[in-house]
Parts: C-alpha cells; sequence; structure tokens
C-alpha cells in the first residue's frame, strides 16, 4: 500500500512541474535548445525501455552518471552536458520508468533498477572511471545504489534529507508523507557508500534549505565535502547552467579520479 502511495506522490508532482514548464514556456526553451539529437539511446531496464542521452567528451574521460530530479526530462540536461563536454567530462542522462518517453511506472524500486541499468551500459561503453550525480529527486536514487555499484565518487546536487522531508516540503502534510514508505533516506544512505561524496547546494534554494545539505555532509563524515553556491535557485543549475556551478563539480570528480589513479599505481620496493 505505501508503495502505491509513493508511486502515486512522485507521479502527481512530476505532472505538476511538468504542467508548470509546459505553461510558463520553459518546456519549450529547453526543447528547443536541445544539441544532441544524435546523441540519443535506449537503455533495457528490466522489461522496460528508457530513454537517454549519452555524451561522449574523449575516449578516456571520466562520466557523470546523471540521475535527475523530479519532473524533469532529459533534454532538459542539454545545456549541463554541453558545458560538461566543454570541461572534458562524458555524461548519460536517462529518463526513469514512466518519465518521458521511458515505458513502464515510476516507481521508487524502478528508479533504483533505471539508475543500475544505466551504470551497466556505461561499462558496456568501456567508461572506468564513473561518478554517480543525482540532482534534487535523483539524490536519493544515487545514495541508494551507490553502495551496490563499483564509482569512484557520488555527487548530490540540490538534494534532501530523507524523502519524507522533502514530501513535506513540496507541500504534503506530515500525515501523509508517514503514508509513503520510508525509503531515499539520504542522511542514513550516505553513511553506506564508502567512496568520497560531495554535497552541492544553493544557498537560494527555496524548495530544500541548506540545513538538509549539511545534515546529508555531516553524515558523510570524512569522506565527504560540502560546497554552498550562492543565488541560484532549486533548478537553476538545470534550467541556466553556468561555469560557476559546475566547474567546482568538476574540478572535485578529477582530483577524485587522479586519487583514484594514483592509488592504483604499483609502488616500487
Amino acid at each position: 500500500m505505501r508503495d502505491r502511495v509513493l508511486s502515486f506522490a512522485l507521479d502527481v508532482i512530476g505532472r505538476v512541474f511538468l504542467r508548470r514548464d509546459r505553461q510558463n514556456g520553459e518546456m519549450q526553451r529547453l526543447l528547443d535548445a536541445f544539441a544532441f539529437e544524435q546523441q540519443r539511446l535506449t537503455i533495457q531496464s528490466g522489461s522496460r525501455d528508457l530513454s537517454a542521452v549519452y555524451v561522449r567528451a574523449s575516449d578516456d574521460a571520466l562520466v557523470f552518471l546523471i540521475c535527475h530530479g523530479i519532473g524533469e526530462q532529459v533534454e532538459y540536461w542539454s545545456g549541463v552536458q554541453k558545458l560538461l563536454k566543454a570541461m572534458g567530462i562524458s555524461s548519460l542522462v536517462f529518463n526513469y520508468s514512466g518519465y518521458g518517453a521511458s515505458t513502464g511506472r515510476v516507481s521508487a524500486a524502478h528508479c533504483e533498477e533505471d539508475a543500475i541499468a544505466a551504470y551497466g551500459e556505461l561499462k558496456v561503453r568501456g567508461h572506468r572511471s564513473i561518478f554517480l550525480l543525482g540532482f534534487s529527486l535523483g539524490s536519493g536514487v544515487v545514495s541508494a545504489v551507490a553502495p551496490k555499484l563499483k564509482v569512484d565518487g557520488v555527487v548530490i546536487c540540490q538534494g534532501y534529507s530523507t524523502l519524507r522531508e522533502a514530501a513535506h516540503a513540496f507541500g504534503f502534510r506530515r500525515w501523509m508523507t508517514h503514508a509513503m514508505p520510508d525509503v531515499w533516506h539520504n542522511v542514513r544512505r550516505v553513511s553506506e557508500v564508502t567512496t568520497p561524496v560531495l554535497v552541492v547546494h544553493s544557498d537560494g534554494d527555496l524548495l530544500f534549505p541548506v540545513s538538509m545539505a549539511k545534515r546529508v555532509h555531516e553524515a558523510c563524515e570524512e569522506r565527504g565535502e560540502l560546497i554552498i553556491a550562492s543565488g541560484c535557485a532549486h533548478d537553476g543549475p538545470v534550467y541556466l547552467p553556468t561555469e560557476v556551478y559546475w566547474r567546482p563539480i568538476v574540478d572535485w570528480a578529477m582530483r577524485i579520479t587522479s586519487r583514484v589513479v594514483a592509488e592504483q599505481l604499483p609502488t616500487g620496493d
């Protein structure tokens, strides 16, 4: 029963956001700016087909596997993927089941299965240095699947402390949030992640307060780093991507990759 309540809530909130973007013209602007039609692909996740966009910067580039936010579509990430490519980063963003052109229905279990399937796609393509990047809703997805995958690091952007608290921030009553299963508890989940974790949050986020990001960062202990960006709204890093927001993330990932490579080099006697 609780899983059905969560699936319903995710679907409703997603539709609300898409309707907002459609009415204010933001959706059309983002779709018109989509730059990677030739980079579309389909990923199998169980019996479901996931629409995705894969942008390769170079053969040896590290790659960000992006789990997007609620109410978003892969086309929304074109500006970010273009910026990442210019900074030497490959990227793969996919629509969860039930989102965009992806088949199936949205659920917590499907979102996690979809992320694992997308990870498998990157492994097949030969990527050795993979980072999970979860934005907003996607922060819960990456926190849940990271312990199951071999990745160099995890990036949580504009995330939340727990899904129940996120639902309350969206406007759900407290009693309604407790009708949902206690999944995507980022504060608890990141404590199980063994790789480095970067938490990035804007002080202009009026949906999820910075205090949520600080709690997640504290739960990471010595494995975590925290970046507080200035000014941008919750979805600003996607809708209006800038190097000011994304460059520190790229620099952190490159630094982590260099450290991993150095640790793998044979040492002399």
